[in-house]
């Protein structure tokens, strides 16, 4: 998907109010579950255990597979940590002004195109992890994009931890 389809996605998108708070934390990558296969072709066999796309003979992730895996998650996951710590400093009572606070200063700084994509998908609709069942930890959004930054080699992911208020 384009970079241009995806802005118009978001665009549309209008974020109100939330029920609970979301938390942004950084953890390792170890410590998070293991993707399911998707319909993606660079997605394909991650059911197979395979962390890298050094591991995966058969996918070679090119910049155009996908939005997820054409940009440099790094980059922007360390732009949203120094960002949404800014944002905090501020005091801001609802999650969507600190996402809008976020997405204003990112701006600020001169970011645009897919890491401004990237980011919005961070904070808008950030990766959860949750507990299903016996200390069993299941992705609950952003298997695709866990699975590019497994690709990227990222240590750390940013996560949301929800907590109700």
């Amino acid at each position: 998907m384009g970079d241009e389809q995806h802005c118009e996605e978001f665009e549309g998108e209008q974020i109100g109010p939330l029920i609970y708070w979301v938390r942004y934390v950084l953890i390792p990558m170890d410590q998070v579950p293991r993707e399911l296969p998707w319909h993606e072709y660079c997605m394909r066999d991650v059911a197979g255990g395979k962390t890298s796309t050094r591991e995966r003979s058969d996918v070679a992730v090119m910049p155009d597979c996908c939005w997820y895996h054409s940009g440099d998650w790094g980059a922007v996951t360390m732009a949203a940590v120094r960002l949404i710590a800014q944002a905090e400093a501020t005091g801001l009572e609802q999650n969507y002004q600190l996402c809008q606070e976020v997405l204003d200063l990112a701006r600020a700084d001169g970011m645009s195109g897919w890491a401004l994509q990237a980011l919005e998908s961070l904070v808008k609709n950030p990766i959860l992890i949750r507990e299903y069942s016996n200390s069993r930890f299941v992705i609950d959004g952003g298997q695709h994009r866990i699975r590019a930054m497994r690709d990227a080699n990222l240590t750390e992911i940013l996560i949301g931890k929800p907590s109700w208020r």
